[in-house]
């Protein structure tokens, strides 16, 4: 924080510097010009697109990590370019308060300077951290993302007091054995369980869920969403089960169209302490059920926080695109590792301490201010003028 201030500083000094010296210097005069601002601007926005098109990874190994896209935002072109635009538009903008005081576009200018200027300021001080955790167990450390990893003492505890899953219906398909490839290959085919049908199946109130997959017209005739399959003497059995390591399993019927063959069995994707069960139809195709595809995840949180002589438990939650607030750090659902089990996920959040996201805000405001002074004079000028 101390080194963006001092560059801050640095920064502003040179800006005011600079327009003095232009009052003098036809060629920095220049650089107060309506056509300087648009030049910088025009490349600001290839920087935008930059980062905006190519996602910033920089430990991937293509091409594009090899020529700094990847890393564009600690390039050297990032930075050059934004404090060109700076020093341009805060030139622009003494100019422009000098010779229209009383207008409202200089006040636009400066939030938009403040913003730009606040985003540089974030990306040379931004901190982040990564919180690894299972669940019930409180952490008070998390570790810097950085070259040099270093772990960090937080002012708070995090403890995942419990984590929700949410998962798209299970899908039944056929595949090629050799490739995996779903069938048929010019035209992919699948079958989404649709759990609410099934409900009504199951109740007697409705028909059961069908569809034609190639020559096999499957039928849907059970559906477990919690359970435990077993194979013996050749069969496959499913039982409903809330034990850990359990897994949706589906019960169909097959005839094929071509041969009038009938086949039944239970299909399931699995899980870390139990196989996928499916069933081969030739030396080529084989039907099973995809793995389950989350459509939601929530972390439950209880945050440990010291004040005085005293600790608080706060409880919040996170989910992605969702990040809570604490001490000023954002924490973000970053992912989860489930590899030794759906029921006790490895939970990893994101911290992030942002000391320069209130001057971003603040330009914002600047902003919307500045536009709404804008239409307001807009209109009392017109009513004047009508009047008149």
């Amino acid at each position: 924080m101390l080194t963006t201030l001092v560059l801050s500083a640095i920064l502003l000094v040179l800006i005011v510097l600079l327009y003095l010296l232009s009052r003098k210097n036809k060629v920095l005069k220049l650089f107060c010009t309506p056509l300087a601002v648009c030049i910088t601007a025009g490349l600001m926005l290839i920087t935008c697109l930059i980062l905006g098109l190519i996602s910033q990874n920089p430990e991937s190994q293509d091409f594009l990590s090899r020529i700094g896209l990847r890393s564009f935002k600690d390039s050297p072109w990032f930075i050059s370019s934004t404090m060109l635009f700076l020093l341009v538009l805060g030139m622009f903008i003494i100019e422009q308060y000098r010779l229209h005081p009383k207008n409202t576009s200089p006040h636009l200018f400066t939030g938009i300077w403040v913003v730009v200027f606040g985003i540089l300021m974030s990306n040379l001080s931004i901190q982040r951290y990564l919180w690894i955790g299972w669940k019930d167990v409180p952490k008070w450390e998390a570790t810097l993302q950085s070259p040099d990893p270093q772990s960090k003492k937080l002012p708070f505890a995090i403890e995942v007091s419990q984590y929700r899953t949410d998962y798209y219906p299970p899908v039944i398909y056929i595949v090629d054995s050799k490739t995996g490839r779903v069938l048929p290959l010019e035209k992919p085919t699948s079958m989404p369980i649709d759990i609410e049908q099934y409900k009504e199946y199951a109740a007697g109130k409705g028909s059961a869920q069908q569809k034609q997959i190639q020559e096999w017209d499957i039928k849907l005739v059970e559906y477990l969403p919690h359970a435990w399959v077993h194979f013996s003497d050749g069969q496959y059995s499913a039982e409903s089960t809330q034990d850990e390591g359990n897994a949706p399993a589906a019960k169909v019927e097959m005839k094929s169209e071509l041969t009038g063959e009938t086949k039944t069995t239970w299909l399931s994707c699995g899980s870390a302490l139990q196989l996928p069960s499916f069933l081969r139809l030739d030396s080529s195709r084989l039907i099973g059920m995809e793995d389950p595809v989350p459509s939601h995840f929530i972390a439950h949180l209880n945050l440990y926080e010291i004040q005085g002589d005293t600790g608080i438990i706060r409880q919040d939650s996170v989910w992605p695109n969702h990040p809570i607030g604490i001490d000023g750090y954002d924490i973000y659902l970053k992912s989860v590792k489930t590899e030794a089990g759906l029921w006790n996920p490895d939970v990893q959040l994101e911290l992030v301490k942002d000391p320069w996201k209130p001057v971003v805000y603040g330009g914002l405001g600047l902003i919307l201010l500045s536009l709404l002074e804008m239409l307001i004079k807009g209109l009392f000028c017109k009513k004047k003028q009508s009047n008149d």
